[in-house]
């Protein structure tokens, strides 16, 4: 019986390895599947194209696969519909403040034009002069038109800010000439002191 027992611990341990053996390579390879998948969520990017993983098998994790190139393929979908919304906005945003740039200097040609009407006799001495500051007012306002055309066409931000001397009392003698004409506004300028 000895002989039996021993044959028996032998089949038993061979048995024991062999399983031992197997239950390894199995763990293996379901671990290192599990293992390429932790690497390719651990790769997934919001602004980077994300590899698929290739499964041929139909059992628990290519079930897991599945829902992993199907999450990656709805990534890519709400990627996609934020970078569009993301341009619409800035392009509405850009809209709005070519629209509001535009609009500056079309209320002081609207007043220039107006004080022109009441003021156009051709028999007034000072006739040529306030034609001459009228026109000067209106280029100055459509060249300011025309830079912002400009800058909106070649698709570059709204027209830089550029430093330079200027004089603030003819500027602002020039505002109050444009808003003291309206009847509802009287703005007197006092500029002996400025300097």
């Amino acid at each position: 019986m000895a002989p039996f027992l021993t044959t028996l611990l032998e089949i038993y341990v061979f048995l024991l390895i062999g399983a031992s053996l197997l239950a390894y390579l199995l763990s293996n390879y379901i671990t290192k599947s599990l293992r390429e998948i932790a690497n390719k969520l651990k790769e997934v990017k919001i602004n980077k194209k994300n590899l698929l993983i290739d499964w041929k098998g139909e059992d628990e994790i290519g079930a897991l696969v599945d829902e992993y190139n199907l999450m990656i393929k709805e990534l890519e979908s709400s990627t996609e519909k934020l970078a569009k919304s993301e341009r619409e906005s800035a392009w509405r945003e850009m809209a709005r403040q070519v629209a509001h740039e535009i609009k500056n200097p079309l209320t002081p040609m609207r007043l220039s034009v107006q004080h022109l009407e009441r003021a156009l006799d051709k028999n007034d001495p000072d006739f040529k002069e306030k034609l001459s500051k009228f026109s000067a007012k209106m280029v100055q306002q459509i060249d300011t038109l025309t830079s912002i055309a400009n800058e909106f066409s070649n698709f570059a931000q709204m027209p830089k800010a550029t430093i330079s001397e200027t004089d603030i009392k003819e500027v602002l003698r020039s505002t109050c000439e444009l808003f003291s004409e309206t009847v509802e506004v009287d703005v007197v300028f006092e500029g002996n002191d400025i300097k």
